[in-house]
């Protein structure tokens, strides 16, 4: 496999460039998938995995196609989403209504939304959770300090910026003012670690939407990941 092979764009159709862009509805944002190749890359998940705020696959595509997951569930809070549930992901009942899992691994919505799945995700998952957040999810806001303060991330993988969407006048992709990064909780590790990850180290790298490479080239590096082909730089 080479990366040539692997960085071909797909079409993506932007709003025009008169309308005024804000928040998207229930603060939803696609993952691109080199979050979860390169989650894949660094960290083996296997067994029971739960989506809990799918979207439109992107994570939950990609962890089908990896041969180490032995089964998924999903859910979203949007009844036009496709899911096995439509629940609320910030409500402990919603959860006691989720299969048993030996992984959560999502990209929740920020801001108030957060803290409240990853806690409730953390109480679910027998191993690990994987969580795409804002890097400042590390500072002990009152909605988490106790939490980070018990339960601290085990790995911090930070990732480059992406620009999620375009900016207010909808003229040019825009970046969040912090970067994200994948935060690993595993209830079985003794210790904490941090790897930084450079654009230039990322295989499938794109910086927005409109650059995105396609889901065959994007399960291509997941099988290869698999298969121990690529290496991690």
């Amino acid at each position: 496999m080479t990366v040539a092979q692997l960085l071909t764009s797909q079409s993506y159709s932007p709003k025009s460039t008169g309308e005024t862009v804000g928040r998207h509805p229930l603060n939803f944002y696609e993952s691109p998938s080199w979050f979860t190749t390169e989650l894949l890359r660094h960290v083996p998940l296997s067994g029971v995995i739960g989506e809990p705020c799918v979207g439109h696959g992107a994570i939950a595509s990609l962890l089908q196609a990896w041969p180490y997951t032995k089964q998924m569930w999903t859910n979203d809070i949007d009844p036009h989403k496709a899911a096995d549930y439509q629940m609320d992901a910030t409500l402990s009942e919603s959860w006691a209504k989720f299969p048993d899992s030996d992984w959560i691994c999502t990209n929740p919505p920020y801001s108030e939304f957060a803290a409240p799945i990853i806690k409730n995700a953390y109480q679910k998952a027998r191993i690990r959770v994987a969580a795409f957040l804002l890097t400042s999810f590390l500072e002990p806001c009152d909605d988490r300090a106790d939490f980070l303060q018990q339960h601290p991330p085990s790995l911090v993988l930070i990732l480059p910026r992406f620009c999620f969407r375009k900016d207010k006048r909808g003229t040019r992709w825009a970046t969040d003012n912090v970067t994200i990064s994948c935060f690993v909780w595993d209830k079985r590790a003794t210790g904490q670690q941090i790897i930084i990850r450079p654009k230039s180290q990322i295989l499938g790298f794109y910086k927005n939407p409109e650059q995105a490479i396609s889901q065959e080239q994007a399960e291509k590096i997941v099988l290869a990941i698999a298969k121990g082909e690529l290496c991690n730089n």
